[in-house]
């Protein structure tokens, strides 16, 4: 997984933020109200000044729910779970997303 400065998780969660946010016309702020947070706190999520990790399960659910994806899939790239978590080594199956994006892809 790349990650960037400040401590950001994922490039490429951050980019599908972006991203779906341009594909349905939609700003940080509307996001934002979608997750019931504030413009400002998913600004600092999305910009590296706080760790996506740090969203509440409710709100990753939504965003996973936004984003068209698994919320298994959201929690292992913003780091809030990691293939080691699981027993014995097992591999999660990746969903395949709702929309063409994909985490990791």
């Amino acid at each position: 997984m790349k990650r960037c400065k400040k401590g950001m998780e994922s490039i490429e969660l951050v980019n599908a933020i972006h991203n779906e946010n341009r594909r349905r016309g939609w700003n940080l702020a509307r996001l934002a109200g979608h997750i019931g947070i504030s413009h400002i706190y998913m600004a600092s999520l999305t910009n590296g000044a706080r760790p996506l990790s740090a969203l509440g399960l409710d709100k990753k659910r939504k965003l996973a729910d936004y984003l068209g994806v698994s919320l298994i899939d959201l929690l292992l790239e913003c780091g809030t779970l990691r293939g080691e978590d699981f027993p014995n080594g097992s591999v999660i199956p990746r969903m395949q997303p709702r929309n063409a994006y994909r985490i990791g892809a």
